[in-house]
């Protein structure tokens, strides 16, 4: 199933739940760039000729779509459960 089908086969409930992963997501991606950061300057120390890592939206987009992912994977079909039972669907 490609991509695109597998979005539109989703329910309006599916897509809430990943929009929050999303948000969690993102946190987590803040999180672990900024932690990368401070590892690489700690690491790089007093060196001059250090490349500055900037962290860009490619970067935190690529790592909050990553963790989106696996976060999905992981808690997905419980999350659903659980709010289908709360909101009595």
């Amino acid at each position: 199933m490609t991509l695109g089908r597998w979005l539109n086969s989703l329910t309006f409930l599916d897509h809430i739940i990943i929009l929050g992963f999303f948000v969690i997501a993102g946190l987590l991606a803040h999180v672990t760039l900024i932690a990368i950061r401070e590892w690489y300057l700690h690491v790089q120390r007093d060196n001059p000729y250090a490349h500055e890592f900037r962290i860009t939206p490619l970067y935190f987009m690529g790592v909050a779509i990553l963790y989106t992912v696996i976060i999905y994977k992981l808690l997905g079909g419980i999350v659903t459960t659980w709010v289908e039972t709360i909101i009595g669907k």
